[in-house]
Order: structure tokens, then C-alpha cells, then sequence
């Protein structure tokens, strides 16, 4: 099993500071990538309302964070939003790989590349002391892309590949953005799908739910975990929508808890702690 994760657009809602902001979402793809989440689903708050420079700064930000180190330069110019990005600590995901020779790389390894042309020919920097020879199908210079290495006669070759043929404990997360929470809803069966509220029953690790988490986990099937705005909860978000929470399962993660609010990125990485449990390797 697998956890993806929706959140509000309004993430950063009473955050001022751009370094301020800057940091929370950091927290945020720290919290993904620990607990390995695949996707992150950003839906429009249209109660917050946020601007769409404030959308633009949390998406393109969390993009940053899951490209590795080497390509960033590449693949991003220099603009407002990242002017803080250097202060941040790495993520150091299992796709942010190091530099080495190219000696060291292992027949069939997997890396993260950007695609260069030179002349009539495709190549590929994954991070290496020299562009890697490309022959996959893509033909778009600068895009980012996934490719495996084959090494013959010390000669080495990028291919295409995907997640699904990489053996990595995690490769990242992918990040969407969409204008209406019940278009990420109905990706999922309702099963899968688990809402977080604190006006709901509290979670219990020996519920039906929980056993049912034990079988996605066996079945290697995603669960989508959707959270509140830092202002407003799901009950005012849904009822803005016209959807019926009724519909879905939902749980208080934080009974009795000793602070009058939880926090956003607070709620995800406690949700996420307490689920970790039933993800299997």
C-alpha cells in the first residue's frame, strides 16, 4: 500500500513571510517523502481563496524540493520564489542521488536526468561528470524524465523507465493541482479514501478501517488521505462543494489533544505517523 495526500491550496494561508513560507512547505515535502507518499493532490480552497502567486509558490516549490540537487540549476531559473531555497536543508530522498564516476555506476542503476541535445543526438545529465547517450522516445530538450543505465564495454546508456520498474524504496512524489476536491475524490474508491477531522469518531488502530488498510497493504493499493485548510475543516470545505462527508470515512487522529488547533503540516506528519504502521516495503 501506498499513501497519497491532498491538501487545500490554502497551505500557507496566515504564513507572511516568503522565508516563513518557504520553510512550511519544506516541512511538507519532508513529511511526503518520509512516509513515501506517491502523489499530492492540491485542490482550490474556495473559501480561502488563496492568489494564484501563492498556488504557484507552493507547487513550484514542493517541485523544486523532489528534484535532485544536480539538476535544479538546469531545470529552474532564478526567481523570487526560490530565493530562499539554499537556506533549506537537503530532503535527501532515495532519488537524490550523489556524484560519482562513472566507473561506479552500477550496470541498470536508476537516476533522474534532464535531456540535452547536441547536434542530432539525444543526452541525458543524470549527475554524472559527462552527458550519458540517450535512447529512449522523448524528444523534448529540457525535460526531466526517468531513465535506467546500461553499462557495455565500459560505454554507458540511458533507456526509459518507470517507477513501477525501479527498485528504489521510494522515487518521490508528484505533485497536481486541481480546481474541485471531488475531482481528486472520484481517482479513488470511497473505501480508499480517508478524510481527517476532528469532529469525526476517533481513529482506533483496531477498527474495521484499520484492517481494511491491512489488506490494501497486502494488495499494494493506494489510500488518499485529504486534509483541512489551517482555517477551515473538511465539514466547511465539503459543504462548500455541495459533498456529503457522510459518504466517506473519517477519523479525529488527535483525541484530546492539548494545544486548542493543530496545524497543518503538524496534522500531516502526525496522520502519517500513526499509518506508517500498515505500509508495507
Amino acid at each position: 500500500m501506498t499513501f497519497d495526500v491532498a491538501v487545500p491550496d490554502s497551505f500557507l494561508y496566515g504564513t507572511t513571510s516568503d522565508i516563513d513560507k518557504t520553510f512550511k512547505i519544506f516541512q511538507l515535502a519532508r513529511s511526503l517523502s518520509i512516509f513515501r507518499v506517491e502523489n499530492i493532490y492540491i485542490f482550490h480552497d474556495k473559501i480561502i481563496n488563496p492568489s494564484n502567486d501563492e498556488i504557484s509558490f507552493m507547487i513550484t516549490l514542493l517541485e523544486y524540493l523532489d528534484t535532485p540537487q544536480y539538476l535544479r540549476k538546469k531545470i529552474y531559473p532564478k526567481m523570487d520564489i526560490l530565493k530562499y531555497a539554499g537556506k533549506l536543508h537537503p530532503i535527501q530522498s532515495y532519488h537524490h542521488k550523489d556524484k560519482v564516476s562513472l566507473e561506479n555506476i552500477k550496470n541498470g542503476e536508476s537516476r533522474i536526468g534532464v535531456l540535452e541535445k547536441k547536434g542530432n543526438a539525444f543526452f541525458v545529465d543524470v549527475g554524472l561528470d559527462s552527458l550519458i547517450k540517450y535512447q529512449g522516445k522523448i524528444k523534448q530538450q529540457g525535460k526531466k524524465l526517468d531513465v535506467k543505465l546500461l553499462k557495455k564495454n565500459n560505454l554507458l546508456t540511458a533507456l526509459d523507465t518507470n517507477r513501477e520498474n525501479i527498485n528504489e524504496l521510494y522515487w518521490g512524489y508528484k505533485v497536481y493541482h486541481y480546481n474541485f476536491i471531488y475531482d481528486i475524490l472520484k481517482i479513488y474508491p470511497k473505501s480508499r479514501i480517508l478524510l481527517t477531522s476532528r469532529y469525526s469518531e476517533f481513529y482506533r488502530v483496531n477498527s474495521d478501517f484499520s484492517e481494511n488498510l491491512k489488506n490494501y497493504a497486502q494488495n499494494k493499493e493506494p489510500v488518499l488521505i485529504v486534509f483541512g485548510s489551517p482555517k477551515f475543516g473538511l465539514n466547511e470545505i465539503f459543504n462548500k462543494e455541495r459533498i456529503n462527508m457522510a459518504n466517506y470515512h473519517s477519523f479525529n487522529f488527535f483525541p484530546h489533544q492539548g494545544t486548542q488547533t493543530v496545524r497543518l503540516e503538524e496534522s500531516i506528519f502526525g496522520v502519517l505517523s500513526i499509518l506508517n504502521i500498515f505500509l508495507r516495503t
